[in-house]
């Protein structure tokens, strides 16, 4: 299946009733509930668990099939001299929230702008010693945290909601990537 990252922007902690049909997401008033994730709550930081918040404006990032996002983040992980088996892997360091994730749970803007900061400091290296092909993947990720400002988070998901809206954001992510890097 096709693996999505969502960003969604604009963000208000949602005060009205939500029926037990509601789900994980409601398509009609844009609304959606925070996931957390057990073994590291910290990735939440911004936001309140299992609340539902109302969002402006969602942003989709389409990763392909979810075998290429795994070998992707290897890659990084591998840039970065990363090794969930190494003493210390669960400390501070960069993209260390992306490894520890696994796409459980929703990123918060606290965490989305450390590593919004970690892409902006591993470009030119991510550049210089990867392949075009990964470092696609590079400045797509780069350009996902960028879309998350204050009152923004991230949000795994296995199939769009809203293919139409995908494609419409997609066409603007990508016209802001080139060889070259992003531009604003």
């Amino acid at each position: 299946m096709s693996v999505y990252i969502v960003v969604y922007q604009g963000l208000k902690k949602y005060e009205g009733k939500v029926d037990e049909a509601y789900g994980n997401c409601d398509e009609d008033t844009n609304l959606f509930e925070v996931d957390g994730n057990s073994e590291c709550p910290e990735f939440l930081d911004g936001l309140e668990i299992d609340d539902v918040y109302s969002y402006r404006g969602e942003v989709w990032f389409g990763f392909g099939e979810g075998p290429a996002l795994n070998e992707n983040l290897e890659k990084l992980a591998g840039l970065v001299a990363y090794d969930s088996q190494m003493p210390g892997a669960n400390e501070p360091g960069p993209f260390r929230e992306l490894f520890r994730w696994g796409g459980v749970g929703t990123i918060g803007p606290v965490a989305s702008a450390k590593l919004a900061a970690d892409f902006a400091d591993w470009d030119a290296d991510a550049r210089a010693r990867c392949d075009a092909s990964f470092y696609s993947f590079f400045a797509t990720m780069r350009a996902m945290f960028d879309c998350v400002v204050a009152g923004a988070c991230v949000q795994y998901r296995v199939k769009p909601r809203r293919a139409v809206v995908h494609q419409i954001q997609r066409k603007h992510v990508d016209a802001r990537i080139s060889p070259h890097g992003l531009h604003p």
